[in-house]
Formats: structure tokens, sequence, C-alpha cells
């Protein structure tokens, strides 16, 4: 991890190490790899079989390599040809992927490139509401338990349109 060396990290984690990289000669922090049993992504694209199109602007694809488990979610299920031909993004393969899910805004609050922008409005009353259980509760029955399906909670963020 470039740009950690002399932070907290070294005193809280004595499993992390300094070393010098050996091709730039600067000190970087080592940190022990990790192996998820489960990691849940979404991608912008896949095809029936699990291969993924990911935002190269995130480390999904570098999660799914080091987990047991991927649970995938797509803004969209494409025929492989337009998978191959997709003009950007980062592709994983099938081999990486446990399961597949089509769902159209499956990032929201957070963004998805080209698609949609993050939520602000709805990640300030998350963590307004994530304060306490009580209040959470709240926020679970709006956004959760009491939407029939995925579609529901499109119409109730404003997302209706990608449902269709």
């Amino acid at each position: 991890m470039p740009g950690h060396v002399g932070s907290d990290y070294e005193t809280l984690r004595p499993d992390f190490k300094v070393i010098t990289d050996p091709y730039s000669g600067k000190d970087v922090l080592l940190v022990p790899a990790i192996t998820p049993d489960v990691s849940v992504i979404h991608a912008l694209q896949a095809d029936a079989a699990g291969n993924l199109i990911l935002d190269e602007k995130e480390d999904d694809f570098l999660l799914a390599q080091a987990s047991r488990a991927v649970v995938a979610s797509a803004e969209e299920i494409v025929d492989a040809d337009t998978l191959r031909r997709a003009p950007y993004g980062v592709r994983l393969s099938e081999i990486y992927v446990t399961a597949l899910v089509p769902a159209p805004g499956g990032a929201h609050p957070t963004a998805c490139r080209g698609r949609y922008g993050i939520d602000d409005a709805h990640i300030t009353e998350y963590l307004r509401l994530a304060g306490s259980d009580d209040t959470f509760r709240d926020y679970l029955r709006c956004y959760v338990f009491d939407l029939k399906d995925h579609g529901a909670y499109l119409a109730e963020v404003g997302l209706g349109a990608l449902a269709a």
C-alpha cells in the first residue's frame, strides 16, 4: 500500500510491514493477503455465463479474484458478443463468479458510471438513520422490508425508469 508509510497503521497493525520496493526504491507498506468467504460486487454489464465488465475505477476484480465465492449483480445482462465489444471497463472471467443477479440500479445509492450518479440525499438520510438501532430499523423498514421487490425500491428512490 503506497502512501501509508509512517501512518498509524504501522502502530495499530503489527502484521503490516514496511519494505523497500525493489522497483521504485521507495518504502511501501505490505499488507497480508485476505481471502473473503463471499464478496458482493456490481458490474456494468454481464453475459449469461457470468463474465463481467467492471468499472475500471474500482478494485472489484481484485476482490473477486481473492474471494472464495462471488455474488455479482449487474446493471444489464447482454449477449457474449455485446460484452466483448464493451468500449470500456475491466473484464472479469466467469470462473470467478459464483452467482449472477440482474439488478439495474443495483449500485444505488452510490454511482454507476455512465448510468446514474451518487444519491447524496439518500446517503445523508442513511447516515442519519444508521446512528442508532431504532432509527436504523426505520431505514430498513422503509427501504428493505416494506418494499415488494427491487423494482419497488427503484421506484421509491426515484430510479423507477431503470426497472422497465
